[in-house]
Protein backbone atom coordinates (compact mmCIF):
# COMPACT_ATOMS: atom_id res chain seq x y z
CA UNK A 1 0.00 0.00 0.00
CA UNK A 2 1.40 3.47 -1.06
CA UNK A 3 1.66 6.44 1.30
CA UNK A 4 1.11 9.76 0.34
CA UNK A 5 4.67 11.18 1.10
CA UNK A 6 3.65 14.83 1.53
CA UNK A 7 1.52 13.90 4.95
CA UNK A 8 4.18 14.55 7.55
CA UNK A 9 3.25 11.47 9.63
CA UNK A 10 4.93 9.00 6.87
CA UNK A 11 8.16 11.03 6.97
CA UNK A 12 10.26 13.46 9.48
CA UNK A 13 12.32 16.87 7.89
CA UNK A 14 15.75 17.45 10.02
CA UNK A 15 17.19 20.73 8.71
CA UNK A 16 20.12 20.58 6.87
CA UNK A 17 23.27 19.57 8.85
CA UNK A 18 21.20 18.68 12.07
CA UNK A 19 21.75 15.08 11.30
CA UNK A 20 23.69 13.41 8.04
CA UNK A 21 27.11 12.38 7.49
CA UNK A 22 30.19 14.53 6.57
CA UNK A 23 33.00 12.87 4.08
CA UNK A 24 36.13 13.57 5.71
CA UNK A 25 39.36 13.08 3.67
CA UNK A 26 42.54 14.68 4.20
CA UNK A 27 41.44 17.88 2.70
CA UNK A 28 38.05 18.53 4.68
CA UNK A 29 37.79 21.43 6.41
CA UNK A 30 36.26 21.20 9.97
CA UNK A 31 32.83 22.69 10.90
CA UNK A 32 33.09 24.23 14.03
CA UNK A 33 30.88 23.63 16.55
CA UNK A 34 29.75 19.98 15.21
CA UNK A 35 29.98 16.51 16.87
CA UNK A 36 29.96 13.04 15.67
CA UNK A 37 28.53 10.14 16.95
CA UNK A 38 30.19 7.43 14.32
CA UNK A 39 32.97 7.03 12.34
CA UNK A 40 33.14 4.76 9.17
CA UNK A 41 36.17 3.93 7.23
CA UNK A 42 35.01 3.69 3.60
CA UNK A 43 38.88 3.45 2.97
CA UNK A 44 42.00 2.27 4.68
CA UNK A 45 42.97 5.42 6.60
CA UNK A 46 44.88 6.87 9.18
CA UNK A 47 42.61 8.84 11.32
CA UNK A 48 42.22 11.20 14.28
CA UNK A 49 38.95 11.86 16.88
CA UNK A 50 38.76 14.00 19.86
CA UNK A 51 36.53 13.18 22.53
CA UNK A 52 35.54 15.35 25.49
CA UNK A 53 35.39 12.55 27.61
CA UNK A 54 39.27 12.27 26.52
CA UNK A 55 39.16 9.18 24.63
CA UNK A 56 41.14 10.79 21.77
CA UNK A 57 42.61 8.90 19.11
CA UNK A 58 45.63 9.77 17.38
CA UNK A 59 47.26 8.85 14.14
CA UNK A 60 45.59 5.23 14.10
CA UNK A 61 45.55 3.27 11.14
CA UNK A 62 41.88 1.33 10.44
CA UNK A 63 40.90 -0.89 7.91
CA UNK A 64 38.41 0.17 5.13
CA UNK A 65 34.34 -1.08 6.90
CA UNK A 66 36.05 -0.41 10.80
CA UNK A 67 33.50 1.49 12.83
CA UNK A 68 34.40 3.84 15.57
CA UNK A 69 31.52 4.52 18.25
CA UNK A 70 31.53 7.81 20.48
CA UNK A 71 30.78 11.22 21.37
CA UNK A 72 33.79 13.43 19.22
CA UNK A 73 34.02 16.55 18.70
CA UNK A 74 36.68 16.38 15.91
CA UNK A 75 37.25 13.96 13.51
CA UNK A 76 40.39 14.08 11.20
CA UNK A 77 42.36 12.06 8.38
CA UNK A 78 45.77 12.15 6.71
CA UNK A 79 45.00 9.27 4.37
CA UNK A 80 42.23 7.67 3.38
CA UNK A 81 38.26 8.96 3.35
CA UNK A 82 35.96 8.40 6.28
CA UNK A 83 32.35 9.16 6.72
CA UNK A 84 31.26 10.96 10.53
CA UNK A 85 27.49 10.95 11.61
CA UNK A 86 26.66 14.11 12.80
CA UNK A 87 25.06 13.93 15.78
Amino acid sequence: MANNIQDPQYYQLASFGAFGFRKITSTYTPIAGEDYRVVYALTAATLSVTSGLGDDLVGVDVAAGTVIYGVFSAVSVSTGTVIAYLG
